[in-house]
């Protein structure tokens, strides 16, 4: 697995634990390598250079929802990403780019108007085994 995979897959074992985001939080699987007839196939599909990773699908604080573009260690986001979170913050969503699972879940809770540290008392800890065998 690549460090952004395991990072998400740490980011998704603890979305499950928060029933409010259960059903509304998604990975946009737009990460695929093709060859050119199904990427082609794919772009009248409906496949968008450049969309965020993740997205929950619940409107807070004036937001429409939250786009997250996950990163791992020095990795950046792409020129497409970057215009992908501006047209979308102009649109009336949250779009962030953050890096690791720690940053993007510091990012979903004050999203959802909680404290980090209401969480601190009984942390969730992801699968590791599961990450494993993934």
């Amino acid at each position: 697995m690549h460090p952004e995979e395991i990072e998400q897959c740490k980011l998704f074992d603890w979305i499950r634990t928060i029933p409010e985001l259960e059903k509304c939080a998604f990975h946009i699987a737009n990460e695929r390598k093709t060859n050119p007839m199904r990427g082609l196939l794919l772009k009248r599909m409906g496949v968008l250079s450049g969309v965020s990773d993740v997205f929950i699908a619940l409107p807070k604080g004036g937001f429409h929802g939250l786009f997250l573009e996950l990163k791992a260690g020095n990795n950046k986001a792409t020129e497409h990403q970057r215009l992908f979170l501006e047209k979308m913050t102009q649109n009336g969503y949250l779009a962030i780019c953050c890096t690791g699972y720690e940053a993007a879940r510091a990012i979903i809770l004050t999203y959802l108007g909680k404290s980090y540290f209401e969480f601190l008392d009984h942390p969730i800890e992801p699968n590791e085994m599961a990450l494993k065998h993934a």
